[in-house]
């Protein structure tokens, strides 16, 4: 079994990653101490050819090729060399960096032209790991990629099940610098099965096209992944953690937390349950967390509302108003002027209205144009296009299109012109005449007829919404109830925490139950988005009921608080949880628990910490860890033993040294033989 880690970086690039200082000293450490047998040096577009002779002539005992990260379609690819003809891969490899230099991200087209016999290549795309290359560009090449990056061990092992995908293999990606925690790398490699004694690119490339041969441990079970460089593992279902107090289970938590959490918060990497976190809240951070879970309910709610509420803002309801007023006054003072009518003021084209022009059609038709023109032009999806688009149809529409816009044009210039026409008629009239003139305020009645409608509209659904009443169905959650109720703000507090900011409603609030004059009042808040508008019209509480379907209690809302966690859990790659019975009873573990977290562990690796034989032992766990801690010369030593259920005896990674796994679980589940005996003989006294 060799291990390998193909992407390390070891030049900084501004825009995508902090600034480090390279340290071969510490590349040595790095593959010593992790006991790596080959690595790729994979800049991020760029490859230095100087930098890398100097790295293969200083290492030790590992194998190094070059290799680059490219900007790739709309992923990254990793692609590494053999490390035979240096100089031409540093050729084409400035080719690539001249690309990027120039703003162009590296296409298929792009690919082939500079490497030409992408063969000769090892070609690694990000697969299930940001930014991802698509499919459709992964079978475009399906000739030379047959092995794809992986974010965790959780998507590695639902990927290596899976029979149309690519062999899965995880890397470190680490940044090799002054600074670099090797600690944090440990469980971020990928074996490989071979019999070859020489590793070159060629030996990797026919074990990474056989997932038989691709593992995330040294023993070779995709069941299993390890996580320190002892040669520890960890099942991909559900890890039991079990030993004495400060035996190091927590300790063993936070290095697996260390390794596996990415930073960053769109990965989702770990969700990890600290003890005595859920029975922190009292009732309002309570009340606050349902409302952020269950914030898609409220949203769902105010979808057409929120359509309807951007509509409106857009009306400048204050600027029609003045000018329909200005219109009605100079047509008064026109009316009120008869005596001074003249024959020119008496003449039709004194009083005549322009055309008004409405440019949405246009607008719209130059969009769709737009858009089938990129369809047209589009050369990487061509195929996936003219699946469902044939080119004659797709060029046919926009011939079509093109003469309705052409004629929009020929429309818009005739009303134009006649406008024109109307205006310098109206203009030599008016300076003959004494008169008073209409003033020409461009006025679209059509429009206002239609703004007024939609500010009709806008009132009575904005008066709607906020009549109190429960918007969802009762929503089963474990042995808990939630219900959504909606109903109106009582007062300016009300709209000043929707908000969140340091503002004052009190003289909006007056303007509450008049919809349209209410939202013209929240437009002129500064600080507040436009789009966030429609929250302020009517508010949405939730009440959390036990299965009495009453309020629930301080314990219950723990209970509640350990489910949500639980359910927000299938959205990441590893689980961890420490100690759950510390809040709770064995009933509510058994029956409420137990379930959720074994069926958690059918998705990603799950660790938990117990104390307990409800969570220890009921739920038949995957594998079992023992920790113990010794002080060796004033220091304190954490040591793992470990098995899987139902094994006789639990070893130290290295198998060196092993302990009963009867005696250990009695000792630390149920304090040892002597007290598990006797509870059954005090069990038994209350028999019949």
């Amino acid at each position: 079994m060799k291990k390998i880690d193909l992407h390390l970086h070891t030049i900084p690039i501004d825009d995508k990653d902090c600034n480090f200082e390279f340290d071969v000293t510490k590349f040595q450490s790095f593959v010593d101490q992790l006991f790596i047998d080959a690595v790729a040096v994979t800049n991020h577009n760029l490859f230095n050819l100087n930098q890398f002779k100097e790295i293969a002539r200083i290492l030790k005992n590992v194998v190094i090729f070059p290799g680059i990260e490219m900007d790739f379609e709309d992923g990254h690819l990793l692609l590494i060399s053999e490390n035979d003809n240096l100089d031409d891969f540093n050729q084409k490899c400035e080719f690539v960096e001249n690309e990027i230099r120039n703003g162009n991200k590296i296409t298929i087209s792009k690919l082939k032209e500079i490497f030409v016999d992408l063969s000769k290549y090892l070609l690694i795309p990000h697969y299930d790991k940001k930014p991802k290359v698509c499919q459709s560009v992964i079978d475009s090449l399906k000739d030379h990629v047959f092995t794809g990056e992986v974010q965790s061990p959780k998507k590695f092992s639902r990927t290596v099940k899976e029979s149309d995908s690519l062999t899965p293999v995880v890397f470190s990606d680490a940044r090799v610098s002054t600074n670099l925690d090797i600690e944090k790398y440990q469980g971020k490699h990928t074996f490989i099965k071979t019999n070859s004694a020489l590793l070159t690119l060629s030996v990797i490339k026919t074990a990474l096209r056989d997932k038989n041969k691709v593992f995330l441990t040294n023993s070779g079970k995709h069941d299993f992944f390890q996580v320190f460089r002892n040669g520890q593992e960890l099942s991909n279902g559900l890890n039991i953690v079990i030993g004495g107090r400060s035996s190091g289970k927590t300790y063993l938590l936070n290095r697996l937390r260390d390794i596996f959490d990415t930073g960053d918060t769109e990965e989702k990497s770990i969700k990890y349950i600290e003890q005595f976190d859920l029975v922190k809240d009292d009732e309002k951070k309570f009340n606050k967390r349902v409302e952020k879970d269950k914030s898609a309910i409220r949203e769902e709610y105010l979808k057409e509302f929120r359509a309807v509420v951007e509509s409106v803002t857009k009306i400048d309801h204050r600027a029609t108003n003045y000018k329909l007023e200005k219109y009605i006054e100079t047509l008064l003072d026109f009316a009120s002027s008869e005596k001074l009518q003249d024959e020119f003021s008496k003449a039709a084209l004194f009083k005549e209205t322009v055309y008004q022009i409405r440019d949405n059609q246009e607008t719209e038709l130059k969009g769709l144009l737009q858009a089938v023109m990129l369809l047209l032009k589009n050369n990487t999806h061509k195929g996936t296009i003219n699946k469902y688009l044939s080119e004659d149809n797709l060029q046919n529409l926009f011939d079509e299109l093109t003469n309705q816009y052409k004629q929009l044009l020929k429309t818009r210039l005739k009303k134009e012109w006649v406008n024109q026409l109307i205006r310098d008629t109206r203009q030599q009239l008016e300076n003959k005449t004494s008169s008073p003139k209409i003033e020409d305020v461009d006025i679209d009645f059509y429009q206002i007829k239609i703004e007024r409608e939609s500010i009709k509209r806008f009132n009575a659904i904005a008066n709607a919404i906020k009549q109190k009443k429960e918007i969802k169905e009762t929503e089963e959650f474990g042995k808990f109830k939630i219900r959504a109720i909606v109903s109106q703000y009582e007062g300016a507090q009300g709209l000043h925490d929707e908000s969140g900011k340091q503002i004052s409603f009190a003289r909006v609030f007056k303007k509450y139950n008049l919809p349209i004059a209410f939202l013209e009042e929240l437009k002129d808040i500064e600080g507040l988005e436009k789009s966030e508008l429609y929250r302020y019209f009517c508010k949405v509480t939730y009440q959390v009921l036990n299965k009495y379907d009453k309020k629930v209690s301080g314990g219950e809302m723990a209970e509640f608080n350990l489910l949500r966690a639980l359910q927000d859990a299938r959205q990441y790659d590893m689980l961890l949880i420490d100690e759950p019975e510390s809040s709770f009873d064995n009933l509510f573990l058994k029956e409420n628990v137990n379930k959720e977290i074994k069926d958690i562990s059918k998705e990603m690796p799950v660790i938990v910490v117990t104390h307990n034989n409800t969570i220890g032992m009921l739920m038949e766990p995957d594998y079992l860890l023992y920790t113990q801690r010794k002080i060796v010369n004033g220091k304190d030593e954490y040591r793992i033993f470990s098995g899987s259920f139902g094994n006789k005896e639990f070893n130290t990674p290295d198998g060196s040294e092993s302990i009963s796994s009867y005696d250990t679980l009695l000792d630390s589940l149920e304090s040892g033989q002597e007290a598990y005996n006797l509870r059954k003989n005090l069990y038994n006294d209350f028999k019949e």
